[in-house]
């Protein structure tokens, strides 16, 4: 998993914590209803603060992160990461107009000036909210207290497999009884094994936060790259022919599959036009399924420079693929095996078996 799907998974998870904070769900209402409560509470909130503690579990591995999150109607968020040590200092700040985003690392600074489609601060709550509890059967469990505070101990699970939020196929949430805060989260596999903890410190609802926190001044000496989001085209379905014609790079396909699965479709992203330099790369994914809808996803990447380090693969399995070493690492169902052929880094992501992902990687080789 590259940073970028990390930072995508994250993203939706605040999204998650909004929208449950808003929703004030005790698990004995319907979605319209919840819907139609989450209206009212949510007019009431011109802004809101906390600081989110992620510990995320593969395998015998912990990895923990934290992060501040300020948020203002309509359109004012921002949010500075703490922890772990090499993280501390990024930032991303919206003041509605531009998006700055801001790597302590290599000094540098990414401009995007915001789209004239809707934004994070006009995102369609009631419509998250209401798919979120279609999709799951939502029961409370009992009370539980949460540093002294008492809460609604709620669990969700999908209605039908598959259905589930990213890779959880079960969660617990704690929810103040008296303000409707949700205080705690725990997600779990299939398996019932717990994946992630969330918990929300220093939450302020209503505090005044001023706009001057959603001011982004550009550091001493940092390195500015402007992106106008509304020359972004987000890639189209393509064949494997088009694909091939259009990608910089020999893209590789697997010579074996799985009985029943079949290529799709594919999709070519070159990230030039808004990456800093020397961070620009090309992605080639081409997806596989079968009848069923399952999906074998393959994804190729060369980078102009060094390929960024995938912290989530840190903790992933040693294996070998062809003589070449590889990662391989389990999601609750979904299971990704990550390697290098050549200049070109190849994620294999599927709802597989181990030797079959092997199998099909190993299949994967340059034509001579």
């Amino acid at each position: 998993m590259t940073d970028r799907k990390a930072f995508t998974t994250l993203t939706l998870l605040v999204l998650l914590v909004s929208v449950l904070f808003v929703s004030g769900c005790t698990g004995e209402l319907s979605a319209e209803e919840i819907a139609e409560q989450m209206q009212q509470k949510e007019a009431n909130i011109q802004d809101y603060s906390y600081t989110m503690h992620m510990t995320s579990y593969f395998g015998n591995q912990k990895q923990e992160s934290e992060v501040r999150i300020l948020q203002k109607k309509p359109d004012r968020i921002k949010t500075v990461a703490m922890e772990p040590e090499e993280e501390a200092g990024t930032i991303a700040v919206s003041d509605g107009e531009f998006m700055w985003t801001f790597d302590p690392k290599t000094n540098t600074v990414m401009k995007i000036e915001m789209p004239d489609t809707p934004v994070l601060g006009e995102i369609d709550y009631v419509g998250m909210i209401s798919e979120l509890l279609n999709k799951t059967d939502v029961s409370l469990l009992g009370m539980e207290e949460i540093d002294g505070r008492p809460t609604y101990l709620l669990e969700a699970n999908p209605k039908e497999e598959g259905e589930g939020l990213l890779f959880v196929d079960g969660m617990k949430l704690w929810v103040d009884k008296e303000t409707w805060m949700p205080l705690r989260y725990e997600m779990y596999d299939s398996d019932g094994d717990l994946m992630m903890e969330l918990e929300i410190r220093d939450l302020e609802v209503n505090a005044g936060i001023p706009d001057s926190e959603f001011v982004f001044e550009v550091p001493e000496g940092a390195t500015v790259k402007t992106v106008d989001m509304d020359s972004f085209e987000i890639p189209e379905q393509t064949t494997l022919e088009e694909a091939r014609e259009s990608a910089g790079f020999e893209i590789l396909v697997p010579e074996y599959l799985p009985e029943g699965y079949a290529f799709n479709h594919s999709m070519v992203f070159n990230n030039s036009r808004i990456a800093l330099e020397g961070q620009a790369c090309e992605t080639v994914s081409l997806t596989y399924k079968n009848e069923e809808e399952d999906i074998i996803s393959l994804s190729e990447t060369v980078y102009e420079t060094e390929a960024p380090d995938a912290a989530i693969m840190n903790s992933a399995e040693d294996v070998s693929i062809n003589g070449t070493e590889g990662k391989y690492l389990t999601l609750g169902d979904r299971k990704i095996l990550s390697w290098e052929i050549g200049d070109i880094d190849l994620s294999l992501s599927a709802s597989l078996e181990k030797d079959e992902m092997l199998r099909i990687a190993e299949s994967i080789t340059e034509k001579e």
